[in-house]
């Protein structure tokens, strides 16, 4: 264990520090002693001041008792008190002492001074009483008895029990008896004690008068004051004795106790600071030592790191010096040492064996670094190649797409053109069928050119007003279509509270539900497709969330063929595509779509018994707008809902006030007597009508107003029910604005009623106006030719972009110029800006293009056009076009 580097510094370092320590310890101790003499001596000096001090406070106090003696001062009372205060409190000072003190001599003498202290100021006590005592008897009894017998002489004279002579010996005695009295009471002697009796006795033996009585009065008197004098005498004797016996002695005593313990104080004092000076030298030497004893003990750990530790060291880093340079070491100096630089040596030798093996590394990182500098640069290639294809695909579709959407738009112009004449049932029959292949044929075009657009990053999503029904009347028309058919199901449901009108992309939320409704019809070969519209708005009320759900009975999906229906050009199943066709575009471009509008997808199914997708997009909303079902009027209280399982949906029926709680049979409404004024009637199939036309032909003629509500069916047997029934009738799907004019036909008992709640009134308008057709494919010039004719415009065509230039420059009466972009010798977009340039900036150039993306419009808005087409031009959207520029209101 001591082998250890750092166990043994570890050591060398507890025992510098124990050193530290012990030196730190002993410094302490020392200095704390040296402090406690440096106190003493100081305490010393402090008492010997004191005791100085009361010497000089005693003489005083001797000094006051003198005054009070001479003239009985009360000052000198007063400051004999204060001394007193002062005396004792530096006797109190002193008596302080510490309590290791061996010699308690000091407190011994301080007790007796303190003793003669109180003895003093108790037989001054007894001086200041006899003074008083002595004024008293001055002032109370000689000299007031001495007036008062020289009145009585005088009263006696007066009165002529005494002679003149008698009196004036008498008061002569009187007055050399009070004249000793004054005398000792200045200056205590025995002569004038004698005097004074002598006087008194002479005045005692006296003869003053006959009168008894007086003479005894006198007598008494004179007694009297001869007793007093004695007692005065007494007084004045003991205060004598107490000042200048008792005190004095007491003083002397104090005042020799005082000097015995200065000397005390001054020899303990002299003592204190030879013992402090000898702890210092002995402090000193011990510091010395210890010190030393550190210094050698640093010295060794210097010399023990210097040659075990930071010469190895140093060798080492020089090995590792070496070693980083490459240089190979056998032998590296201290591997045989059991420290930590043997461990350091060992690690050396394995950091010259990892070198080699770094370096073989190396070598072959060398080599793998060059492969893959090759496959860098293949997959840069590679990435090229890549978006050049990309490009490629996208550039083939967008001309495919022109390419296509050329004759299309001649195609289905004239058929458009074609029904419009006067036909038999059997053509007409083959050109609506004609008309529907082209628009199939149009929806795949546009699928695949969307899937390019989305896939390029080019597919815009707008954010326009637009009104829910009119989404919900395009969507019923479409795949409502498709489903009678197939005499499939459908029930179109709408929560009433959502707000019709709404912000955001009604082509791009149309794609969506008619891709997955299209899909439904498909994939379902019997049975039912519920449509469902829900949402909630926000706490503001600006922003909806659209709830779109779209159940069918269809086949169904696996949960593997689930995960792959959202890929493009895929289907569920790979058979699929030879039984129900299609490009597997639909479902990704749906997916896609909703994705760039922020929305939500979802997809359950099951197989062999149908699939849910539901989508979720947020939408911008008009704040305190009712919902689409929220105007609607309610039937009267006591309507009738006649149905064994509600074709209505609840909301609708409770939007409208229409009970559904007790389900009542048509053979059931039959025996009811009196049946109310309004009644609502379902009708599941055909046969079933067949079967009640007749009642419910008699209810209408006892002016019930009765409503039909029909599950879907096909187009000839809903030909049927308009000619077999007169009053109102609903047949699913129907939208929102389709119930709200059956619940208005139903109150108002008039099958014709034909609301306009939901629609804008078309306007009246004319159309005048001289066009130039530029238009280089002679079909697409007889297609928009018969439809600008049909309009009641005439028109002139030019075959290229330059043609459509010099007939403007030739005879600029134009009103509007219809302009095709892609033609041979010059194109839509450099016609467009040279008639700009040469001024004509006043006529309206609209563009004609097979291309559709929205760069493409903006290429033409550039180029100086007003407005763009897309081919192929259907007749709604011409008028539509040419109505902003040529329209005339009526």
């Amino acid at each position: 264990m001591l082998s250890s580097i750092r166990i043994q510094l570890i050591t060398v370092l507890l025992a510098l520090i124990a050193l530290i320590l012990a030196q730190g310890f002993i410094a302490r101790e020392n200095q704390e002693v040296l402090n406690k003499g440096v106190a003493s001596a100081s305490k010393a000096v402090v008492d010997v001041a004191l005791v100085k001090e009361l010497e000089r406070d005693v003489v005083d106090l001797q000094r006051n008792v003198l005054i009070f003696k001479e003239n009985a001062s009360k000052s000198a009372i007063t400051r004999f008190s204060r001394l007193m205060v002062t005396i004792n409190t530096k006797l109190d000072k002193l008596a302080l002492v510490d309590e290791d003190k061996e010699i308690q001599e000091d407190n011994h003498i301080l007790s007796r001074m303190k003793e003669h202290l109180n003895a003093y100021q108790e037989n001054f006590t007894q001086v200041v009483d006899a003074r008083s005592e002595r004024d008293n008897l001055i002032a109370r009894g000689t000299l007031s008895d001495i007036t008062l017998l020289e009145k009585i002489l005088s009263d006696a004279k007066t009165n002529g029990d005494i002679s003149a002579a008698s009196e004036e010996q008498a008061k002569t005695l009187l007055i050399r008896a009070e004249n000793a009295m004054l005398k000792y009471l200045m200056k205590p002697d025995m002569g004038f004690i004698r005097a004074f009796n002598e006087a008194a006795d002479s005045l005692r033996k006296l003869t003053l008068t006959k009168n008894t009585s007086l003479q005894e009065r006198v007598e008494r008197l004179s007694e009297k004051i001869k007793a007093d004098f004695v007692k005065l005498t007494q007084i004045t004797q003991g205060n004598l004795f107490l000042v200048n016996v008792v005190m004095a002695g007491s003083a002397n005593e104090f005042l020799y106790l005082s000097g015995e313990l200065a000397k005390k104080v001054t020899t303990d004092s002299e003592i204190a600071t030879q013992r402090t000076y000898t702890l210092a030298e002995s402090t000193q030497r011990n510091g010395e030592l210890f010190s030393l004893v550190a210094i050698l003990l640093a010295l060794s750990a210097a010399l023990f790191a210097m040659f075990r530790i930071l010469g190895p060291i140093r060798s080492i880093t020089q090995v590792f010096n070496k070693l980083a340079q490459g240089v190979q070491i056998s032998n590296i100096p201290g591997s045989s040492r059991k420290d930590e630089i043997g461990k350091l040596a060992k690690a050396a030798l394995v950091f010259s064996d990892k070198n080699r093996e770094t370096e073989k590394l190396l070598d072959e990182a060398r080599t793998m670094n060059s492969q893959l500098e090759s496959l860098n640069k293949a997959i840069t290639e590679a990435k090229i190649k890549a978006e050049q294809a990309t490009a490629s695909k996208s550039m083939f579709l967008a001309n495919m797409s022109h390419e296509i959407r050329t004759p299309m738009n001649g195609i289905i112009g004239l058929i458009e053109l074609a029904q419009q004449q006067e036909l038999s049932t059997t053509v007409k029959g083959y050109l609506d069928k004609a008309a529907y292949s082209g628009q199939i044929l149009l929806s795949v075009i546009n699928d695949i050119l969307d899937f390019s657009k989305i896939e390029a990053g080019k597919l815009k999503i707008e954010e326009v007003s637009f009104s829910l029904h009119s989404l919900f009347d395009n969507l019923i028309a479409v795949i409502a279509l498709r489903a009678k058919e197939k005499n499939l199901s459908v029930h179109f449901t709408v929560n009433p509270k959502i707000p019709p009108q709404v912000i955001g992309d009604p082509l791009r939320i149309a794609q969506i539900i008619m891709n997955i409704g299209n899909n439904a019809v498909k994939f379902t070969e019997q049975g039912r497709i519920d449509i469902e519209f829900d949402g909630n708005l926000n706490e503001k009320g600006n922003v909806l969330n659209l709830t779109m759900r779209i159940t069918d009975s269809g086949i169904g999906m696996s949960a593997a063929q689930l995960d792959r229906i959202f890929k493009p050009f895929t289907q569920a199943d790979g058979s699929t595509n030879r039984k129900y066709g299609g490009t597997g575009l639909g479902l990704a471009i749906v997916s896609q779509l909703t994705e760039l509008m922020n929305g939500r997808l979802d997809a359950t199914s099951t197989m062999g018994k149908g699939s849910t997708f539901e989508v979720e997009l947020p939408l911008k909303a008009f704040k305190n707008q009712p919902g689409v079902l929220e105007q609607t009027p309610q039937l009267p209280v006591d309507s009738l809902y006649v149905t064994e399982a509600a074709l209505l949906p609840a909301a609708y029926c409770n939007q409208i006030q229409l009970p559904t709680k007790s389900t009542l049979s048509i053979e059931d409404a039959k025996n009811i007597a009196a049946l109310p004024e309004h009644i609502i009637v379902d009708i599941h199939e055909f046969s079933e009508f067949r079967q009640n036309i007749a009642w419910l032909n008699t209810l209408l003629e006892k002016g019930k107003s009765v409503g039909l509500v029909m599950e879907s069916a096909g187009s000839a047997l809903q030909a049927k029910y308009d000619t077999l029934w007169k009053g109102p009738l609903i047949m699913h799907p129907f939208t929102p604005a389709q119930f709200e004019r059956f619940v208005h036909q139903v109150i108002s008992k008039d099958a014709s009623y034909d609301g306009h709640h939901f629609s804008e009134e078309a306007e009246a308008t004319s159309l005048e106006g001289h066009v130039l057709l530029v238009e280089d494919n002679n079909i697409n010039q007889l297609v928009t030719g018969e439809m600008l004719t049909n309009l009641g415009l005439t028109f002139d065509i030019a075959e290229d972009g330059k043609q459509a230039v010099q007939k403007v420059e030739n005879a600029p009466q134009y009103d509007l110029i219809l302009m095709d972009v892609q033609m041979p010798v010059m194109d839509g977009y450099e016609a467009t800006k040279q008639l700009r340039e040469k001024g004509f900036t006043g006529v309206p150039i609209i563009g004609l293009s097979a291309n559709a993306m929205k760069e493409d419009k903006q290429s033409a808005i550039d180029a100086g056009m007003n407005d763009y087409l897309t081919k192929p031009i259907k007749q709604k959207s011409l008028i539509g076009m040419l109505k902003q520029y040529l329209g005339k209101q009526l």
